[in-house]
């Protein structure tokens, strides 16, 4: 979604934080898999770029970046359309460490209302 928003490095962050989020909770589905795929396809060269949470602010500098960060991992918690505690906890430890912790209800919302608009695509094409 917004990938193209995000330099090299930052791209290279949420690789690796998008891999974690997928298997935090212990089980790792197709459609994780999937959007995993998706997310290296529109970061073509960039490697996952391991930062503790605590480095992530002197990546992510400023407010557009950070909500970008947030809104594609919140979308990857959401793949398979459960929000696992798990996820949402490391989600919310990253928005803390960014000081966005009051925006997460935003996000989420905002995640959820995107997949439901995507659903009804899907629907309208098949019919």
């Amino acid at each position: 979604m917004f990938v193209q928003y995000l330099n090299e490095r930052q791209q290279g962050a949420l690789l690796h934080y998008a891999d974690r989020i997928m298997r935090v909770d212990g089980v790792i589905d197709a459609k994780e898999m999937v959007h995993i795929e998706t997310l290296r396809d529109q970061a073509p060269g960039v490697k996952a770029e391991d930062l503790t949470i605590e480095e992530l602010p002197r990546v992510f500098e400023d407010r557009s970046s950070r909500i970008a960060f947030l809104l594609e991992l919140v979308a990857m918690g959401y793949v398979n359309e459960a929000f696992d505690p798990s996820e949402s906890e490391l989600v919310g430890r990253v928005a803390a460490a960014f000081s966005l912790g009051s925006d997460m209800d935003d996000v989420e919302s905002w995640v959820r209302r995107q997949l439901l608009l995507t659903r009804e695509a899907r629907e309208l094409m098949e019919g």
